[in-house]
């Protein structure tokens, strides 16, 4: 209650006819633009720009992490995804993920498990995916060898990233958590403590990942393949082995992340093609549904009472129907190329820091996956060996006329109000994608609950309590979206106008100068 209620933020779109890379890093924005001006096509961008977010915001995504991806193709004319999302160790014992009394105050409206098991520690992760995903993606249509779209994280990790307010806020937030693990108190404090306000105005405080930028330029040099059948799957299972993982050799060597074309639905006259795999897409497709049907009452209204509806339905009936008999912080980016090529890409280790599990002789950080499943035995999303997470990703590539959005957000489940927002502005409403992001969306995430920024206070929705809460960098209220449009004139990024380092950038000469 004590931010200011008439406050804006504004963030200007980015024009070019050379391509555009929007993430939620400005740097990492930079380095896919600087792969893209090298001659590099969107896809060689996006691999580079997913493992240097690795390095720049490691307590949002990494090679520990999962996720997926849709890409539009101008050479075959086709939109695709990819799929490499979490899945649960075949190894593991449900009953390590006993039930105790209460629910869970974190993420998910879970009953509770002994000990948290299945939110932080070694029990709570689950098969990485990141890796084979951008080998999958370099195999589709690369043009750049492997080694060089990896020489940026490389160099960044071994450098180090220097700390600013933005990151220390992460730091201070989790520091309870980076005690209990050697490798990343060591990287992110200093004698226990997160960096201070002198250390961060001289530019002193940063965090170095040397052994991640080992691991990094072993697979740069030996193959991405490596990761799930080389030296660094052997060594990665038996780190994880020796602090009493279930995650094994078996799961690396036979994880695959597929391919194949992206299923899409219309609304409003747009063609939108939905994230791949256990992710939000199918929600997001029931939620644009439900809302066409509620046309003529309020907008706001209708797709508010649609996103209820459709989570409450996805909570009760989604999940991996059966395992395989022989899959909070997140981050989302977004990269064209001159050509038109488009890759809408959300990749996450899950909650802040993951498992809270920075492992010695990789660097990896692990993600904490299986916090993803209802612990609750009998359900559509229960726990069991060898099943994929149902993750809270939408990746969403939406066609309007001759014009292509990417869109997405990171954020948890906030991510499906923000992306079911978007596309409906760019859809319904017509707006630009500038003009999208700077529109109000309420937030409907929690079951009973809409939040919304003081602009939309009178809103009122049957059966739920509405809050009033501005947007503000942190704590994070609403999602982190981008929107990344590309037309017959060039491409126009355009970045989260509240987070303080996301931002969109083109290679250099850019041909067309900003909007205003």
């Amino acid at each position: 209650m004590n931010f200011s209620a008439r406050s804006s933020t504004r963030k200007p779109g980015l024009h070019s006819r050379n391509g555009i890379c929007v993430a939620q890093n400005a740097q990492a924005a930079r380095i896919g633009a600087e792969i893209l001006g090298d001659g590099g096509n969107a896809y060689d961008a996006a691999i580079a720009t997913s493992f240097a977010l690795g390095v720049l915001e490691p307590w949002m995504s990494g090679i520990g992490g999962g996720g997926g991806l849709l890409l539009r193709d101008m050479a075959s004319g086709t939109v695709q995804g990819i799929d490499f999302g979490l899945v649960a160790p075949k190894g593991l014992d449900p009953a390590t993920y006993a039930l105790t009394d209460g629910y869970s105050g974190d993420m998910f409206p879970w009953r509770n498990v002994i000990e948290d098991r299945n939110v932080t520690g070694i029990h709570s992760v689950a098969t990485p995916g990141v890796v084979a995903g951008m080998g999958r993606l370099h195999s589709f249509g690369a043009t750049m060898q492997w080694a060089d779209l990896l020489a940026p994280a490389i160099a960044l990790a071994r450098e180090g990233v220097v700390g600013d307010y933005y990151s220390q806020l992460y730091i201070s937030t989790f520091v309870e958590r980076l005690l209990q693990d050697a490798g990343l108190q060591s990287t992110f404090l200093s004698d226990g403590c997160p960096p201070g306000a002198a250390s961060l105005a001289t530019g002193q405080a940063r965090w170095q990942m040397l052994a991640l930028a080992d691991t990094l330029e072993r697979l740069a040099h030996a193959g991405w393949q490596d990761f799930y059948t080389g030296d660094i799957a052997q060594t990665l299972a038996s780190e994880t082995a020796a602090i009493g993982g279930s995650l094994g050799r078996a799961d690396l060597q036979g994880y695959n992340a597929t391919l194949g074309p992206a299923k899409s639905t219309i609304y409003s006259g747009a063609e939108v093609f939905l994230a791949p795999g256990l992710s939000a897409g199918k929600t997001l497709a029931r939620t644009l549904e439900l809302s066409e049907q509620s046309k003529g009452t309020d907008w706001h209204a209708a797709m508010a009472q649609a996103l209820h509806q459709a989570q409450d339905e996805r909570w009760r009936d989604d999940g991996d129907p059966e395992p395989p008999k022989t899959p909070d912080c997140t981050t989302h980016f977004a990269i064209s190329d001159t050509d038109g090529n488009l890759v809408s890409t959300t990749q996450t280790i899950l909650a802040a820091f993951g498992a809270g599990i920075m492992l010695p002789k990789t660097g990896i950080m692990l993600n904490n996956g299986m916090m993803w499943f209802d612990p609750e035995p009998g359900r559509a999303n229960s726990i069991a060996p060898g099943k994929r997470c149902l993750m809270n990703i939408a990746p969403t590539i939406a066609r309007t006329g001759d014009t292509f959005h990417a869109v997405g957000a990171a954020g948890g489940r906030r991510i499906l109000s923000a992306v079911a927002h978007l596309v409906g502005y760019l859809a319904d409403r017509g707006m630009s994608g500038e003009d999208a992001i700077h529109a109000p969306r309420t937030d409907c995430s929690l079951t009973g609950i809409v939040t919304c920024p003081p602009g939309l206070a009178a809103l009122k929705i049957k059966g739920c309590e509405t809050r009033i809460a501005p947007a503000l960098p942190w704590p994070l209220t609403y999602a982190i979206p981008s929107v990344l449009s590309v037309g017959n004139d060039g491409s126009t990024g355009c970045a989260d106008p509240v987070s303080p380092w996301a931002d969109a950038a083109a290679p250099t000469p850019v041909t067309a100068k900003e909007t205003s």
